[in-house]
């Protein structure tokens, strides 16, 4: 491994080791909260002790939290710590911000009004006043504590605020603001709001916060209803529309003045959920609902957290309502997009260990295969077994592009051969039998299969591929036929593009369904399908350059159209080999931990007239290298005690000349890879042919 790699690795080590540190800190400052709310009272000692906790379990270096005045509506700093106060033990009671002025202040106030982090990761302000520039802090993160006030932490150095980060600090913040919803709602019953209206305010907020004390109540409702980023509607005691803000308006449009004087249940795709949200009102004094389906102005359904709350009168009677709409579509989507890739972590992680046992699985039922075909002499049982040896290399394709899904590009080393389409029909029909042929058959219903292909319908796609995509249309066409019918299947060539058809006579399907039918995970089958089939072969019709179509009608059947590119004729692969080789005779290592495998090996190797010395045992292995002399040696990767690179490298500093293969079903991750400095000359993925074997050793044994 060079230099450059050795530091990629290092760096992705360090990442990975940072990000679960900044975890554990995570949890650590989660469980410091959830004991401060038990041993704390009063909002003030509370915000207190979040500060510290914060400081002592995070990177930051000062901590202020800001909580929104219930009298002047504005954020005053109620709680502050700092690195300082950590290292001394304590903090001297004054609630101080280390970043002193205005731009402290204002970025809070920018968090608080949009509901969105401030990140200002490096922050530069020479000369001016030295009560309001920068003179400590060189980075500030402020964060919405819900609708209670604002966190802001800051460090004197620049700091990159990476995705992970600001991920796990939006989702705490939100946390923080959750836990100090009820000490905030006590610190009003108790009348602490005279307190929170006159606690210290930083130097230069005092002339803002007395400018808008001094506004008048009506004028300031008004600025903060108009303002809301949420979209609010105020209700009358009957629920119907008074007046709606800017956000309101721009969700709805400008027909949204028709909505007053009438209930907004119109905005409800379901409108009964609004008269259910305002009947619960007459026992609770708020509701909220989550992921509401909800009509924008242009008609469209889009997602929602809906909030109502009672308005009371200075008296004490009721003044009506206030509807809240949060719209979630965005934040659902990315919340989706995250899902989604943490999904295919999921299954890559899997696919590596699953492709691995299934290789060797494969590997033994090609290896029995291809010598019993050896001995085969009648036209029929042999015309099976070449079907069960193609649908073995299918399936060897299919799990090396599962090993290799998680990549976005096309393999880079992906074999692309032309293949004759109606073979390959013929191919998929005659595999496909048992299902539309024997199933149907035992519930008295038959499948009438009709043919209309042209000859030299050669297209450029791999041949596992073609027959992988043309495998899922014909069993859809036949799922789609519960009671029978007939399935044509077409080809033509055009200038320089194939078309195929698969047409059903069977129920069809609606235009939405026929919408969906290549999105990933959609099925029409209900539970125990994944519906990934026809993404699947989607995605191969797109990755060999070409398309692929649906046209469909309710009892009218369904047609799926694919065309590609056209590909150049080539002669067929040579079949297996029949007879043992003739020439020199080299003496060759085998180890496998698997048997099975080792025999097939062994059988394949002593038919073309060598010498096999066959081991299961990597230890027993190793001694028989340190005694003996071998032309060749052959090597699992994955075994117990000792591994396939053990094997390697003690081969190599015994004789540096002896070539060594590396047999592995693991193969997709290094079949790119320069593995000589491990002792490796050639990987060979199983499961590999007996050619292919054959092949790889005519290149590593001297002529």
């Amino acid at each position: 491994m060079d230099l450059l790699h050795k530091n990629i690795m290092h760096l992705g080590l360090d990442r990975l080791q940072w990000q679960q540190e900044e975890m554990l800190h995570i949890l650590g400052m989660l469980q410091g909260f959830e004991e401060a709310l038990k041993h704390e009272e009063g909002l003030d000692p509370i915000c207190q002790r979040f500060a510290e906790i914060v400081i002592s379990e995070s990177r930051f270096e000062a901590c202020t939290i800001f909580i929104r005045d219930p009298k002047s509506m504005v954020l005053v700093p109620v709680a502050s710590f700092g690195l300082d106060d950590l290292l001394e033990g304590g903090n001297s009671g004054d609630v101080r911000s280390p970043l002193q002025g205005s731009l402290l202040k204002a970025s809070a106030d920018k968090a608080f009004s949009t509901q969105q982090p401030v990140y200002l990761e490096e922050m530069r302000e020479p000369g001016g006043d030295p009560v309001t520039a920068v003179s400590r802090s060189a980075c500030l993160a402020c964060f919405p504590l819900m609708d209670l006030g604002v966190l802001c932490l800051s460090t004197d150095h620049p700091f990159p605020f990476p995705i992970p980060f600001k991920r796990n600090w939006e989702i705490l913040s939100r946390l923080m603001g959750h836990l100090l919803k009820d000490p905030y709602r006590q610190a009003l019953e108790e009348g602490d709001q005279e307190r929170l209206s006159t606690s210290p305010v930083l130097p230069s907020d005092k002339e803002e916060a007395r400018e808008v004390c001094e506004t008048e109540p009506d004028e300031l409702f008004e600025r903060a209803f108009s303002l809301a980023p949420q979209g609010t509607c105020l209700l009358d005691p009957e629920g119907k529309v008074l007046q709606v803000n800017k956000s309101f308006e721009r969700l709805h449009g400008s027909n949204v003045s028709e909505l007053e004087g009438r209930p907004p249940a119109v905005i409800f795709q379901d409108s009964s959920i609004f008269f259910k949200l305002l009947q619960k009102m007459q026992t609770s004094g708020q509701e909220e609902l989550a992921d509401v389906s909800l009509i924008n102005g242009e008609g469209k359904p889009y997602l929602a957290d809906v909030y109502l709350v009672r308005v009371p009168e200075a008296q004490g009677g009721e003044a009506g309502f206030l509807l809240v709409v949060n719209d979630v579509t965005t934040k659902k989507a990315f919340a989706e997009k995250i899902l989604q890739t943490e999904k295919l972590v999921a299954m890559g992680t899997m696919a590596g260990g699953v492709a691995h046992d299934f290789n060797n699985l494969l590997m033994a039922v090609l290896g029995h295969i291809q010598l019993l075909l050896l001995d085969i002499t009648d036209d029929g049982l042999m015309r099976r077994l070449q079907q069960i040896e193609r649908a073995v290399h299918d399936a060897s394709h299919t799990v090396r592009r599962l090993q290799k899904f998680t990549a976005h590009d096309r393999e880079p080393h992906g074999v692309v051969t032309a293949i004759d389409v109606k073979e390959a029909l013929q191919d998929v029909m005659e595999l496909t039998r048992p299902r539309w042929k024997n199933g149907m058959e035992k519930f008295g219903h038959t499948v009438k299969i009709d043919w209309e292909l042209e000859e030299n319908c050669v297209a450029s796609i791999h041949a596992s591929d073609l027959r992988e995509i043309l495998t899922n249309l014909v069993l859809n066409a036949v799922e789609a036929m519960p009671n029978g019918g007939k399935i044509t299947l077409r080809c033509k060539s055009l200038k320089d593009s194939i078309v195929m058809e698969v047409a059903d006579t069977g129920i069809g399907m609606s235009k939405e369904v026929a919408g969906k039918i290549f999105d990933p995970y959609y099925t029409t089958k209900g539970i125990g399908n994944s519906g990934l089939g026809l993404s699947v072969s989607w995605s191969l019709v797109l990755r060999a350059g070409g398309d692929i179509q649906v046209k469909s009608r309710p009892g009218r059947g369904t047609v799926f159209s694919i065309t590609l590119p056209r590909g150049e004729t080539k002669s067929s692969p040579s079949s297996s080999p029949k007879l043992p080789g003739e020439g020199r005779s080299h003496h060759v290592l085998v180890v496998d931990d698997e048997e099975e495998i080792l025999g097939i090996l062994r059988d394949m190797i002593q038919l073309k007239g060598h010498r096999v010395t066959a081991m299961s045992d990597g230890k027993k292995a190793l001694e028989v290298i340190r005694e003996g002399e071998f032309d060749l040696i052959l090597t699992d990767l994955g075994m117990p005690d000792i591994s396939g690179w053990e094997i390697a490298r003690q081969a190599k500093a015994r004789n540096p000349k002896v070539p060594v293969i590396l047999i592995t079903g693991w193969g997709a991750q290094y079949e790119d890879e320069d593995l000589t400095e491990r002792g490796v000359d050639l990987v060979l993925s199983k499961p590999f042919s007996w050619d292919r074997l054959l092949e790889a050793m005519a290149k590593m044994l001297p002529r």
